[in-house]
């Protein structure tokens, strides 16, 4: 997963009121479209990601353990400090689940095929299958 793919993901999970990914930014500095609900922590929360996987490139790749270990102290220090809010605590708690969360989903599986017949069933007439027992 790329880095702006996990970005969209977390758009779609937690909303573009909290993460208004812009698709075509080309540079870190251009990928929000604005300024969402607590929009410093998110922006500080998509640095330390962006950090930590040592990303050149919105496109470059991110693992999971990587996102985890950058998210993880921020939202400690959201939890643990004197002037947080609730709102803040629950946008730094939903965060940190919907990255997990992104990187726990298993990718969708194709659903089996029917498996065609290999042989045909032919029914005899009555009159022949008496003939033969």
């Amino acid at each position: 997963m790329t880095f702006l793919q996990l970005l969209q993901a977390l758009e779609e999970r937690l909303g573009h009121v909290h993460l208004p990914v812009r698709p075509q930014a080309a540079r870190l500095p251009e990928v929000f479209e604005g300024c969402g609900l607590h929009h410093e922590l998110a922006v500080m929360l998509v640095r330390a990601i962006y950090t930590e996987n040592r990303c050149q490139h919105l496109r470059d790749r991110v693992s999971a353990e990587a996102c985890l270990r950058a998210v993880a102290p921020i939202h400690a220090a959201v939890a643990h400090a004197d002037h947080t809010d609730v709102d803040t605590y629950r946008f730094s708690e939903g965060f940190f689940a919907a990255v997990q969360a992104v990187f726990e989903q298993k990718p969708r599986a194709r659903p089996p095929k029917a498996q065609e017949p290999r042989g045909q069933i032919l029914s005899f007439p009555l009159m022949r299958r008496r003939a033969h027992r």
